[in-house]
């Protein structure tokens, strides 16, 4: 693997930088469960539990949770602490995580894992109720109480699964230009522009008579419906989930593929550089062991331990936003990165 590093690295970069786009969850550890009262605790920490493996697995098959629970690890083995937040005005059980142990147990098991960097998706939903003006539901504006539910939906969801599904933010020169848009010119590819993601979904909800509606673009359905919104957000999710799937599955990190890299880090200044550089490296879990080698200059090098390919590893390393990639030698098994502060 080492051999092919860096001989492919500045392809690579390329490739990421345009189809890959992703952020850092950094919650990542912690779930905020709804909870009624504290007699539902326990039942509460088993759904914790089982979306923490979803989110860091990347599937949201159970498979991988009888997997740990079969391996002799009970679920609060694994937790550092819980307790019962409020969050506009709603209860909710906080419970974190040993990300270690965690790592650990899905290596052992040979699960594979989402790191902290996670894919980030864009919605254009166009609606069209037949009757007004066609627009783009945003999450700044609320026009139908359509709107509102999709919005929640994608929140929720995106905090679940730890992924970023997001809808764009209209200002009034936007609103402006949009509105001016015609028959010949596709809105959709001026928002678009003005924002990076690793996908977009497009989807046109269509109003054709009284409770007929007709679903078109990524999603197709059609429905004859009086509560048309409930059941739309039933297909909606569904939809999600498939979706989340397949994009938490391109960031995914084999486990069971252990290999080793020499990482040399240039820019590193000060105490303080090297400590917030250690503290933001753990952040990165397809290099789950550090051992330095020498610390020359503003230069320190390490051997470490991978996960995955070079993909993987080259993917987080993009989308943690404090290293730069550096061009490399062919041939060598090492990563050249620059700090940024």
């Amino acid at each position: 693997m080492h051999n092919n590093l860096i001989k492919h690295l500045t392809v690579v970069v390329i490739i990421f930088s345009n189809l890959s786009f992703g952020k850092e969850f950094n919650e990542l550890f912690t779930i905020y469960e709804p909870i009624e009262n504290t007699s539902k605790i326990e039942q509460s920490i088993n759904l914790s539990f089982n979306n923490m493996v979803y989110r860091l697995s990347g599937d949201d098959s159970p498979s991988n949770i009888w997997k740990i629970i079969n391996s002799g690890t009970s679920r609060k083995d694994l937790i550092i602490s819980y307790s019962v937040k409020n969050i506009d005005d709603l209860s909710y059980l906080q419970v974190k995580f040993n990300q270690d142990m965690l790592v650990s147990k899905f290596k052992e098991l040979s699960i594979p894992i989402v790191g902290y960097s996670r894919p980030v998706v864009l919605f254009l939903l166009e609606v069209d109720s037949g009757s007004d003006q066609p627009y783009f539901i945003s999450s700044n504006k609320e026009i139908h109480d359509m709107d509102k539910v999709l919005r929640k939906t994608l929140n929720t969801i995106s905090k679940e699964r730890g992924i970023f599904l997001e809808l764009p933010i209209f200002d009034l020169e936007d609103t402006k230009k949009i509105s001016s848009f015609n028959i010949l010119a596709d809105p959709k590819t001026y928002i678009a522009s003005k924002y990076d993601y690793h996908k977009l979904v497009n989807i046109k909800i269509s109003n054709l008579g009284l409770n007929d509606w007709l679903i078109s673009g990524d999603m197709n359905a059609n429905f004859e419906s009086s509560n048309f919104i409930v059941d739309f957000e039933e297909k909606f999710r569904t939809f999600l989930s498939r979706l989340i799937d397949d994009s938490l599955a391109e960031f995914q990190v084999q486990t069971s593929n252990q290999s080793f890299a020499y990482i040399s880090i240039k820019g590193i200044n000060t105490h303080e550089d090297y400590l917030e550089l250690n503290k933001k490296m753990t952040m990165i879990l397809s290099i789950p062991n550090l051992e330095i080698i020498s610390f020359s200059g503003s230069t320190i090098a390490y051997k470490a331990t991978t996960y995955g390919s070079i993909d993987s590893i080259l993917k987080e390393i993009e989308s943690n936003g404090f290293l730069d990639i550096l061009v490399s030698e062919e041939d060598s098994n090492s990563i050249n990165l620059y700090y940024k502060k």
